[in-house]
């Protein structure tokens, strides 16, 4: 088993033909930030990147040390001071059928260019449930399909994203981001039992909550919890934290005393 490994320059080193086992969906992906012409939290990355290829039996063999190679070079070839940096790896090429197999997969790394945006977000429930128990929530997948179909028909009324429940009525995550909630100044996130992919800055947080003496719960929380909640805000590699203004007809507080710590925590952080 082996990996074949691209670096796409402007577009036009597209490694995918199409018998790539990623045209079903079978694939995954990392999205890094670049600050300072650094990747932040490779190391991170790399370890979930590999944790997801392993669940879904995706050979991947690239040790940290080539991975921090590629990262860098990328970011030399782009003269990329701030933006980002999108890893996808594919299950590789093989024949027609569901339950074919590759001996090699791909990996692509591409470097990109994004705004950060500040403003508030504005929430609604997600109009269906999802199963907690399903595999797919627990990997950083290709197919982002019920995401995309969440998020435009939350565009539709008004609203930023949505918030996805799953089946016991306990809250997941959004399209994009893990979600934490504030209530009488203690920290609260959906524990991955609930249904989450674990992300990176949601990681990151919960170690410097530890580190500074903030307590923190990663537990079930239902719609109650969430709906009392003082203070609401989601994260991700990308954007870091972002506030929730509201969630359906709940209004939070924008700017809590200790979502505005744990920025600071966070931009001060090595990554």
């Amino acid at each position: 088993m082996s990996t074949l490994i691209f670096i796409n320059e402007n577009g036009q080193n597209t490694p995918f033909p199409m018998d790539d086992r990623i045209f079903l969906g079978e694939g995954l992906f990392e999205t890094l930030r670049i600050a300072d012409g650094k990747p932040c939290y490779a190391k991170l990355h790399w370890q979930r990147l590999h944790n997801g290829a392993s669940l879904l039996g995706i050979p991947l063999e690239i040790p940290f040390d080539l991975w921090l190679e590629k990262l860098h070079y990328c970011i030399e070839l782009a003269s990329l001071q701030n933006g980002g940096i999108k890893v996808t790896l594919s299950g590789g090429s093989a024949s027609r059928g569901l339950d074919a197999k590759s001996q090699e997969s791909r990996l692509c790394f591409d470097t990109f260019h994004y705004v950060k945006n500040s403003h508030a977000l504005k929430l609604i429930s997600a109009p269906w449930v999802r199963d907690n128990n399903n595999p797919i929530y627990q990997v950083k997948s290709v197919n982002y399909l019920e995401a995309i179909i969440a998020r435009r028909q939350a565009q539709l009324v008004g609203a930023d994203d949505v918030l996805f429940y799953n089946l016991k009525k306990h809250a997941t995550e959004t399209s994009i981001a893990n979600l934490f909630i504030i209530k009488d100044n203690l920290l609260y996130t959906p524990n991955v039992e609930s249904g989450i992919l674990a992300g990176i800055v949601r990681q990151r947080l919960l170690f410097l909550s530890k580190a500074n003496a903030i307590s923190y719960f990663e537990c079930e929380l239902d719609e109650l919890a969430l709906h009392n909640a003082d203070a609401m805000f989601v994260c991700n590699s990308l954007q870091g934290i972002r506030t929730v203004s509201m969630l359906d007809k709940s209004s939070f507080v924008p700017h809590h005393p200790l979502v505005n710590l744990l920025q600071e925590l966070l931009a001060k952080d090595n990554c």
